[in-house]
């Protein structure tokens, strides 16, 4: 993992696998934190947060436009759960989504915009699927090399 993305999803992994009930969070979702694309529910219904890139765009800022990139990063978190408790947990890991990546500056190297949260929405499967989740949006200029 050594180009721009990877190291920008690095980061984003470091901040949110702090995410644990014995250190102070609501929920434990940052017990099983990937960068895989496509992770299958755990079998044990724990909660899980993969990261990805979404997709790259120019750079909005015009002093970035030869250096940098628009990366567009998805935190998806995921549970198997029933709908007594559903609403409950999206609000919980999404509070701790927030709270995870908040004055984590110092985990984003030199050159990395620190992340610019875009926007977040609750997702579910068909009722009888028997999960929940939350997805994430976050900007940052990467580097281009």
């Amino acid at each position: 993992m050594s180009g721009p993305r990877s190291v920008l999803l690095a980061a984003f992994k470091a901040c949110l696998e702090r995410i644990k009930v014995v250190d102070g969070y609501e929920t434990d979702a940052g017990l099983v934190a990937t960068l895989e694309p496509a992770p299958v529910l755990a079998e044990d219904g724990r909660a899980f947060l993969t990261i990805v890139w979404e997709r790259q765009a120019r750079a909005s800022d015009p002093a970035l436009l030869r250096s940098h990139r628009l990366t567009t990063v998805r935190v998806i978190a995921k549970l198997q759960a029933d709908s007594t408790e559903a609403q409950a947990w999206i609000d919980a890991v999404a509070t701790d989504i927030e709270r995870a990546m908040a004055d984590q500056r110092f985990r984003f190297p030199v050159g990395y915009q620190f992340p610019q949260y875009q926007s977040a929405e609750p997702l579910t499967g068909p009722p009888a699927s028997g999960w929940v989740g939350v997805i994430f949006t976050f900007t940052s200029h990467t580097p281009i090399r």
